[in-house]
This record gives structure tokens, sequence and C-alpha cells, in this order.
């Protein structure tokens, strides 16, 4: 019998503990009981599946899974680089965009590196996220879950793949933000993200102790209550210092070793946008948003431009 209807059963039944107990619970208590039961469920679930696939390796070393809505402009600079980066693939879900995405996506969507699922829901995000664990568990050994504005890499100019055999025996690692804002563009500037946007918040920025999850995924069974930022795990994730973290804030905010250039704002024009529209993760609109303050001139990750231009260029043939 499935855990789940096991679970059913228990608590249908007139006499049984698990009915009683949820009985004798305030209605708040009862909440974070059935919360901490579900958790545990879907944990032994994901290991059950964990050990039948253990003799089968993952055909992918490292992939990224994003939800996107009217993100054209953006997506080609961004899957180049996180390809550069050592991604091999990247499921991605369009979240009811109106824009040409596929056609800024068409080299990558003909060679299969990209994959895009339709995804109408809202909010739209831990659903995709959840799908995307559900259709990919046994198919890559790292699954990256960021966002379209976020570009992750290793500050040492490694590759991600390389730096993240050195974490094989955890469940996940969580990847401090590096956050920028405006820097003084009112309308979107031709060029590169990476290249314009040189000014960001200083390391102390309260928005850098957020974390972005890299997942091992045949031991990981979703996001964590609800949040795109971390995700419940067999054993706990940890960070770049190897120290583990159990939730969407780390501090102190290192990133030495992995780090997220987070692009929030982008231009006003861009910030005004993201204004207006819901939230992906929980289908609210922003009424106020903390631009960082362009503080400190960052321009560590301009490394790796000279590649990501080249290989922009050549993308076509």
């Amino acid at each position: 019998m499935r855990l789940r209807d096991r679970l059913a059963e228990l608590l249908a039944v007139e006499r049984s503990p698990l009915r009683t107990r949820f009985a004798s619970l305030a209605p708040a208590r009862m909440k974070a009981a059935a919360w901490t039961l579900v958790r545990t469920a879907r944990r032994l679930r994901v290991y059950a599946g964990y050990r039948g696939h253990r003799g089968n390796g993952p055909g992918l070393e490292l992939a990224v899974c994003a939800i996107f809505r009217d993100e054209a402009r953006y997506l080609a600079e961004w899957v180049t680089f996180h390809r550069l980066q050592g991604v091999e693939r990247f499921w991605l879900y369009d979240n009811l965009s109106d824009d040409d995405w596929q056609a800024e996506l068409a080299p990558e969507l003909e060679s299969g590196l990209v994959t895009v699922l339709p995804w109408p829901h809202e909010p739209g995000q831990i659903s995709a996220y959840l799908d995307c664990l559900r259709r990919h568990r046994a198919d890559a050994r790292w699954i990256a879950f960021i966002d379209i504005d976020e570009f992750l890499f290793s500050p040492a100019g490694r590759s991600l793949s390389d730096v993240l055999k050195e974490f094989g025996q955890y469940s996940g690692v969580v990847v401090n933000w590096r956050v920028y804002g405006t820097n003084g563009y009112r309308e979107r500037p031709e060029g590169l993200v990476v290249e314009n946007y040189v000014m960001r918040g200083a390391d102390t920025t309260p928005d850098n102790h957020f974390v972005k999850s890299i997942v091992y995924p045949r031991r990981t069974a979703g996001p964590k209550r609800g949040g795109p930022h971390a995700f419940d795990h067999l054993g706990a994730a940890v960070g770049e210092d190897r120290q583990p973290v159990f939730g969407h804030l780390r501090k102190p905010a290192t990133a030495e070793v992995l780090r997220i250039n987070h692009y929030y704002s982008r231009s006003t024009a861009d910030l005004a946008r993201k204004r207006a529209r819901a939230n992906a993760t929980d289908g609210q609109v922003r009424v106020t948003v903390n631009v960082p303050p362009d503080e400190v001139r960052d321009e560590t990750i301009l490394r790796f431009l000279p590649a990501l231009q080249e290989a922009l260029a050549n993308r076509f043939g």
C-alpha cells in the first residue's frame, strides 16, 4: 500500500491514534503537525524512489530549471552564459508569455539544449519546480533552480560541475546573491546584462543573505514551505563553507566559491514591469520593491564576457 493511502486510511479510522492525536490539537498546532506529516511522507516517498534508482547514474551532471514570462530580450544571454559555466540542459517553463521567445531561443530549442513546457498556472513557480523534479529526478546529478535575472557562476572561473564535485556527499548546495540595481538606466540599454550592470549593493546589503538552491534531485522532495529559495532534502543542504543551511537565508553571505549575480531591477522600465506583474511564487502584485543602491563596482563576472560575446555571435552558425 502506498504511504499516502496508508496515512489517509489511518486518519479515517475512528479510533486511529493519529486521528485521536490530531483531534486533541488546537487549530494552529494541528496545521503545523499536518504539515510535518506531509513533509515526512514526501521525504520517505522520495527516498524510496532514490533507493530504486541507485544502480542507474544520471546522464547529465548539471541542469537548470526556471520559469519565465516575457523575458525574450534576456533569454539568449542567460542560457548562453550558463552553458559556458557547464550547464548541460535547461528545463524551462513558459508562464503565459506574450513575446517571441521562440525566435530568441531557436538554435537551443532545435538542438535540444533547451526544452520549454507551457505552464499557464498562476502562480506557477512552485508547481513548475515540483513538475521539474517529478519529470527529471533521475536525469541529472544536480539541478539548479534559479530565475532569468540570476546568473550563477564560480568567481574563481571554474566550471560549476567541477565545483559541485566537491559537494557530492550533500543533498543540496545553496548559493548567496549579490544584488544589482538600475545602474542609472531608465530604459533598457543595448548590449548584455552582465556588461551594462556593474554596480551593486554592498556585501552587507540584507538581500544578499538570500540563497538559491542547487539540488540533488533524487534526494529532494520539493520547495520548502512553498518558497523558491530552499528545498526539503534527505539530509541538509550546505553553503559554500559546507555548514548546514535550513532556510532561505545564509549568514555570513559569503560568495567566494559560488555566487549568483541577481540583476533584480535591471532598468527603471524593467522594474516598473516587474512591479506591475503578479509574483510567480504567490500571485501577489508587488506594492513596493526595495531596489539595492549602486554602492560597489563589481566586475567579477566580466572575466566571462569575451567568451560570452563570441558564443552569442556564433549561435546561428
